[in-house]
């Protein structure tokens, strides 16, 4: 729906962290699938809630972030960019309009090049029509659906990129406006979930698990949509409600591109991030002195009942499974072996190839 109030509006503390992430991940994924050994001849960059590109303090909008990516990081020569913007407020409409022509006052690359499309419309009805019109769809889009959750992004429109090469969507999910509201939500409110109601079930849960359920069915709408790998993570605001940003690819590479993209991000900003699936909750604040606790949980709980375990595969899983890098692991399970509940199969040193398990009988 259309902004209430004016336009543009302040720039909060998680937007910019937002954007800080949205940057340095187009940086790399412009160059790999532009100008990479395996390039394409044209890529898309697609947003359902596109905004005015610009915030009261003057502070760039992701529209013109995610064209400075390109800019910056790809040769002219290289491939096709198109750029789809979407927006239902007419204010933001004429808006960005204006601000990607301050921004770029000579087209940084021919119409052909970089065609660009800003529409007046939602994105549940002008977005698969705008890049159905730009002819994107055979090559590979990235669809920025930020929308906190407050306006539909169809499920249609989720299989479809899914089943587009080489496609992916980040979405940002506010999980109490569903907590909130869901005694007011009708059916249209399950399309977001893939149609499955479960997600109503929160209103029997406890405060503390309520926002966990929400992402839970969104993240399993996304894996049904299509998208095999998922990156999820919690954005803390000092002051106000904490939101989801979940990420779906179909390549293990773009969620390590992902998540270095969050690890490089300004802590400056005055956010945190954690891992949703902790149960502590613990807010990572510190990127250089990473805080680990979580990290060392989720792997005491994947080491429960499985039997000894290759750190390699406790590598894929913090890749594939947390908000931590592979090469927190060994770090993270040192904890456990300074308390004695770690057995590395011969006794060795911990490396990537050990095999390592619990100690039976542990409580760890």
């Amino acid at each position: 729906m259309p902004v209430d109030g004016d336009v543009p509006w302040d720039c909060a503390p998680h937007t910019g962290a937002k954007h800080d992430i949205y940057q340095r991940y187009l940086e790399r994924w412009f160059p790999i699938l532009l100008a990479g050994a395996n390039a394409y001849p044209s890529v898309t960059y697609a947003e359902g809630f596109s905004g005015p590109g610009v915030y009261k303090g003057g502070e760039p909008g992701s529209p013109v972030i995610a064209m400075r990516a390109l800019v910056a990081k790809v040769p002219k020569a290289k491939g096709v960019a198109r750029f789809a913007f979407i927006d239902d407020d007419q204010r933001c409409v004429d808006m960005l309009l204006k601000t990607l022509k301050k921004e770029f006052p000579e087209r940084p690359r021919t119409d052909a090049a970089m065609p660009v499309k800003v529409v007046h419309g939602t994105c549940a009805t002008h977005l698969e029509a705008t890049l159905d019109e730009m002819r994107a769809w055979g090559q590979p889009i990235f669809a920025n659906l930020d929308s906190w959750g407050n306006a539909p992004v169809p499920y249609r429109l989720l299989r479809r990129l899914a089943g587009n090469v080489s496609s992916e969507v980040i979405v940002t999910l506010y999980p109490q406006h569903f907590v909130r509201f869901v005694s007011k939500h009708g059916e249209a409110s399950d399309a977001v979930f893939g149609g499955d109601p479960t997600w109503r079930t929160v209103v029997d849960l406890a405060p503390e698990a309520k926002r966990r359920h929400i992402l839970t069915c969104y993240r399993q709408a996304l894996r049904a949509a299509g998208f095999p790998y998922l990156l999820d993570f919690e954005l803390i605001p000092r002051t106000g409600q904490p939101l989801y940003l979940i990420f779906g690819t179909g390549h293990p590479l773009g969620v390590q591109k992902m998540k270095d993209s969050l690890w490089e991000v300004d802590r400056a900003q005055g956010v945190g991030f954690r891992d949703p699936r902790d149960e502590q909750a613990e807010t990572l604040f510190d990127v250089n002195q990473p805080v680990l606790g979580p990290l060392t949980r989720l792997l005491t709980q994947r080491l429960r009942g499985s039997g000894p375990v290759r750190v390699e595969d406790l590598r894929e899983f913090a890749l594939l499974e947390t908000v931590y890098r592979p090469e927190h692991v060994i770090k993270a399970l040192k904890p456990l072996m300074d308390q004695g509940v770690l057995s590395i199969q011969g006794r060795g040193a911990l490396w990537r190839s050990s095999v390592v398990s619990l100690v039976e009988a542990s409580s760890v």
